[in-house]
């Protein structure tokens, strides 16, 4: 009776450190990819289209996700992620598949300080800054 009544608390407290660890990282994280359709019912005809794909890496940041309009590429985007899980480039990708521009990001001590956008040519177009105020 006194092994049941040492091991239940030690018990209690696996389950509840296994659960919390589920909580924070869980399902997310194993998904790989999302693919959403959506069906519109018509009088005649019901169609179904593609709405958006989704993937994501091991640690459940977003690598890719593309927007579909009846069935059609509207938005395509890649992104890259430093191992913070700090954003560091984004890509915005015509239908055709081609780059148009690219983003890239840079942190201080876990906040954003610079967002640098690129056009195709890998020129600079523009530059943002971010400044804090702490405490």
């Amino acid at each position: 009776m006194k092994t049941i009544k040492t091991f239940f608390p030690v018990f209690l407290l696996v389950c509840i450190a296994l659960t919390a660890n589920a909580q924070q990282g869980g399902i997310q994280n194993k998904i790989k990819t999302i693919t959403v359709y959506q069906e519109k019912f018509e009088p005649l005809t019901n169609r179904k289209y593609k709405e958006l794909e989704q993937s994501f890496d091991e640690r459940g940041n977003l690598i890719e996700e593309i927007n579909y309009k009846a069935g059609k590429v509207k938005r395509h985007f890649r992104y890259e992620y430093d191992g913070d899980n700090n954003k560091t480039r984004e890509q915005k990708i015509d239908a055709a598949g081609k780059v148009v521009e690219t983003s890239e990001y840079k942190y201080a001590s876990g906040l954003r300080i610079e967002k640098i956008i690129y056009g195709p040519d890998n020129k600079p177009k523009s530059k943002k800054t971010y400044q804090y105020a702490l405490y």
